[in-house]
C-alpha cells in the first residue's frame, strides 16, 4: 500500500512538473505571438505612415503638372504682369443637377420647407472669390406640379447662388423637360434670385450677354446641341432655346465684336455622356468657333470631366477649351460623375495695347461625398485634394478610409485625363 502510495505521489509530481511545463510552454509560445503581432501591428503602422506621406507629396505635385503644358503655352505669348494692367477672375463649375435623393435630403418635413445649405456651405469657399462664376442650371426652377429631377423649388437655386455662382445658362438638353412655360418660368425665377441668365430666346432674352468686370466687356455666349425628345417638339418650341448651327454661332460671335466685346465665352452643351473621351463633333464645333472668334469655350453634359487644351485662332492668340469640366452638384450613381471641378481662369487687360490675353488656368478639384441614407446631412460637396492631404497627413477623423482611397482613386483619374 505504502509503495503504490508512493507510487500515485511521484506520478502526481510528474504530472505537475509536466502541467507547469505546458503552461509555461503555452504562455511562452502565447507572449511570443503578442510580440511578432505588436511587431507587425507597429511595422504595418510604419509602412502605412510612409505610404500616406508618399501619397501626401504625390496629391501636392499633381495640380501643378496636370497644366504645365497649357501653362507653357501661355507664357510664350504672355507679357509679365504691369502695374497697368487688370486682373479679371473667372470660374466655372459643370452642370447643376437636383434630385430626388437631394430633394429628400433638404426637406423638412416639421415645417414642409428645403434647405440644400449644407450641400454647399464647403463649396462657397473655393468659388467666391472670382468676379464671375459661371455655371449650367439643368434642371428647371418652377413651381407647376411637383419637385423631382426635373424641377426644383427655389430654394436649391438660392443655396446655389448663395455658393458663389453668378451667371447660368438654361441652354441644355433638358431645357424644354417642363414645357416652354417652365423655361420661362425658370429664367424669371433665377433672375429675381439674382443670376445673370443666358441660353433662351422667350421675348426679351438675348442671344448674347455682354457684361462688363472692371471696364472690360466680356460677352457670353451658349448652345445646346440637342433637347430631350427633340422629335417630339415643334419648330416654334425648339425656337425658345438657343441650338447650335454654324449659322447661329457665327452671327452671334459677329454681334459680339461688333458691339464692343474684348474677350468672348462660350458655353456649350455637347458630347457623349459619361464618356471623358472628346467625340469629332466637339472637336468640330470648337475649330469652327475658335476660328470665328471665341476666346473661352465651357463645355458641359458628358456629366463627367473630359480634357481642355490651348487652341490659336487666326491671329495666333490663345483660345482656352474645356470639353467638359463635369457636373458641379448630382448624385448620378457613376463614381466619375462624382469626381468635379471648379475650373479657374485668370485673364489679363494689358495697360499697354489694351487687349485681353488669357494669364493663368487651374482648378479644384472637388467630389459629392455621399454621408449615407441615415447621415442628419447626407450630401455634401467636398474639397478631393485638400481632405485627401488632410488625411494623409494624419487626420484620419476627416472622413473614413474608404472615402479617402476613393478621393485618391478620383484625383488620379483626373490626373489622367487632364494630363491628356
Amino acid at each position: 500500500m505504502a509503495r503504490n502510495r508512493r507510487n500515485i505521489r511521484r506520478i502526481r509530481s510528474i504530472k505537475d512538473v509536466l502541467s507547469l511545463k505546458t503552461f509555461l510552454i503555452i504562455v511562452g509560445i502565447l507572449l511570443t505571438i503578442i510580440v511578432i503581432c505588436i511587431g507587425i501591428n507597429e511595422y504595418k503602422r510604419f509602412e502605412d505612415k510612409q505610404l500616406l506621406a508618399k501619397q501626401k507629396q504625390e496629391i501636392e505635385k499633381q495640380s501643378q503638372e496636370i497644366f504645365s503644358q497649357i501653362t507653357d503655352s501661355i507664357q510664350t505669348t504672355n507679357q509679365a504682369i504691369s502695374e497697368s494692367d487688370i486682373l479679371i477672375k473667372m470660374s466655372a463649375v459643370g452642370d447643376i443637377l437636383c434630385s430626388q435623393e437631394m430633394l429628400d435630403d433638404a426637406y423638412n418635413n416639421q415645417n414642409k420647407t428645403y434647405d440644400f445649405s449644407h450641400m454647399f456651405n464647403k463649396a462657397s469657399g473655393y468659388i467666391n472669390n472670382a468676379d464671375i462664376i459661371m455655371g449650367t442650371m439643368e434642371t428647371g426652377i418652377t413651381t407647376e406640379g411637383t419637385y423631382n429631377s426635373k424641377n426644383a423649388p427655389k430654394e436649391f437655386a438660392e443655396a446655389v447662388k448663395k455658393s458663389g455662382v453668378n451667371l447660368v445658362t438654361i441652354s441644355h438638353n433638358h431645357s424644354l423637360d417642363n414645357g416652354v412655360s417652365g423655361l420661362k418660368e425658370t429664367r424669371d425665377n433665377l433672375e429675381e434670385i439674382g443670376f445673370t441668365v443666358v441660353g433662351d430666346k422667350i421675348e426679351n432674352s438675348k442671344a448674347v450677354e455682354i457684361k462688363e468686370v472692371k471696364n472690360t466687356k466680356i460677352a457670353f455666349l451658349t448652345y445646346t446641341c440637342m433637347l430631350n425628345d427633340e422629335n417630339t417638339l415643334s419648330k416654334d418650341e425648339k425656337a425658345c432655346v438657343n441650338m447650335y448651327s454654324e449659322k447661329q454661332a457665327k452671327s452671334d460671335l459677329q454681334y459680339a465684336k461688333e458691339n464692343g466685346a474684348e474677350y468672348i465665352c462660350v458655353m456649350i452643351h455637347w458630347g457623349d455622356v459619361i464618356s471623358s473621351t472628346v467625340n469629332d463633333e466637339q472637336k468640330e464645333i470648337a475649330d469652327f468657333l475658335v476660328e470665328n472668334g471665341a476666346n473661352l469655350i465651357i463645355g458641359a453634359h458628358p456629366s463627367v470631366v473630359q480634357p481642355m487644351e490651348i487652341k490659336k485662332d487666326k491671329n495666333g492668340n490663345n483660345a482656352f477649351v474645356a470639353y467638359s469640366i463635369g457636373t458641379y452638384i448630382s448624385t448620378l450613381p457613376d463614381e466619375e460623375s462624382k469626381t468635379e471641378l471648379v475650373l479657374n481662369i485668370e485673364l489679363r487687360k494689358s495697360g499697354e495695347d489694351g487687349k485681353v490675353y488669357l494669364n493663368k488656368v487651374n482648378y479644384t478639384p472637388i467630389y459629392m461625398l455621399d454621408n449615407g441614407a441615415n447621415a442628419e446631412n447626407r450630401y455634401e460637396l467636398i474639397d478631393m485634394k485638400n481632405v485627401a492631404t488632410s488625411y494623409a497627413g494624419g487626420n484620419t477623423d476627416i472622413v473614413t478610409k474608404e472615402t479617402y482611397d476613393k478621393l485618391l482613386e478620383a484625383l488620379n483619374r483626373l490626373n489622367e485625363i487632364l494630363a491628356q
